[in-house]
């Protein structure tokens, strides 16, 4: 199944990431804490199904925004407006581009908001409402970052973590000390690991 994935990502996945679902294949759904503060991680055969309904719900919700886009430019007045802007500023207006354009998106470098979900998108966690954790695996200084996908904000905040390994790094740090991580702090309820709110 990694090697399938693997194989779906044209800059390759970092090391940790393949170490981590090599050691650890995300967990099921359960009624105690998981590893992750809010989040649950998400087992490989997951990963893969979880992927690809992303995609099809942005590409469905994508293509009616390019079709009403499209309509925009079209109509009459939009073209007026235009026409009177540029006769008055004596400035031409830069074409405006498609709200939903994959392409583009995937090849910008890895950390840059795509404002929709994409394929170098790997979604590794959910909190079970239909937010995400994900790995951007798109080229560049930061690929490998870790990010948070909004349902209804998409990417619309940087990377939190440059790596899977920093995000580990800074959830066994709290689980040592008990300071916040990610605004919840770890505690243990009748034996088993849970995460509370922390005030940033």
């Amino acid at each position: 199944m990694i090697r399938s994935l693997q194989g779906e990502a044209p800059n390759g996945w970092p090391g940790e990431l393949s170490t981590l679902y090599r050691l650890a294949d995300g967990a099921e759904r359960s009624t105690a804490g998981y590893i992750y503060p809010r989040y649950r991680p998400l087992p490989l055969e997951e990963v893969g199904r979880t992927r690809q309904m992303l995609l099809g719900i942005e590409a469905q919700v994508g293509e009616a925004a390019n079709a009403a886009f499209e309509r925009e430019q079209n109509s009459p007045l939009y073209r007026n407006l235009r026409m009177l802007h540029q006769a008055g500023s004596g400035v031409p207006l830069p074409e405006p581009q498609k709200p939903y354009d994959p392409a583009k998106a995937e090849a910008d470098d890895a950390g840059t908001r795509a404002s929709f979900f994409i394929s170098p998108f790997l979604p590794i966690a959910e909190d079970g409402s239909g937010d995400f954790l994900f790995v951007d695996l798109r080229g560049g200084r930061q690929h490998g970052c870790v990010g948070e996908y909004f349902k209804g904000d998409a990417d619309w905040r940087p990377a939190i973590w440059p790596s899977v390994e920093a995000l580990l790094e800074d959830i066994l740090s709290s689980l040592e000390s008990g300071r916040p991580v990610f605004s919840s702090r770890p505690s243990v309820v009748n034996g088993s690991l849970t995460w509370e709110y922390a005030q940033p």
